[in-house]
């Protein structure tokens, strides 16, 4: 018996094993574009451009991805929108990553909230940063990491109508 070396693993660093995928949902691997673009930020809550770069030594680009999700709902003040968290998959390209987060201190928030950070590269880690609202430029990911407490990262949620089976 052989393996087939094209079998899709569950190793997790894998950047394939994208957590939240099913038939039903089949959220875009890399090098795929996304089904539908995503739903604008609320334009009054600032949004800040987050880079890193992950090599090795020798100058070597990593392969893989960073998964990330706000820790909580939430809400701005001036239009009440509430904004639910879901996970997002940012392909590291070429050893360097670069994502929009909306600030997770601005003053248009109800109240703070932090990012949970997975990153799903060799030696990756898992930790919480902050997005300060405060400044301009670009802001480096390793730099925004907060002395608290992980928290998972929830995989996406898959609304589904159940079926009956049976008689009528």
């Amino acid at each position: 018996m052989s393996i087939d070396p094209n079998y899709h693993t569950y190793d997790p660093n894998d950047p394939y094993n994208i957590p939240g995928w099913s038939a039903q949902n089949p959220l875009p691997g890399p090098d795929q574009p996304g089904q539908d673009p995503p739903a604008p930020f609320p334009p009054d809550i600032p949004v800040r451009t987050v880079t890193a770069v992950y090599m090795v030594e020798g100058g070597q680009p990593l392969p893989g991805s960073v998964l990330l999700q706000a820790n909580g709902r939430y809400r701005d003040k001036a239009t009440g929108e509430l904004i639910t968290p879901n996970a997002r998959r940012i392909k590291v390209v070429n050893g360097r990553l670069t994502v929009d987060l909306p600030a997770s201190d601005a003053t248009q928030l109800d109240e703070p909230f932090l990012y949970s950070v997975h990153e799903v590269i060799p030696g990756g880690r898992k930790f919480m940063v902050n997005v300060p609202a405060a400044g301009t430029g670009e802001l480096r990911l390793h730099d925004l990491v907060v002395d608290a407490p992980y928290k998972e990262i929830q995989p996406p949620r898959i609304y589904t109508l159940t079926t009956q089976t049976g008689g009528f």
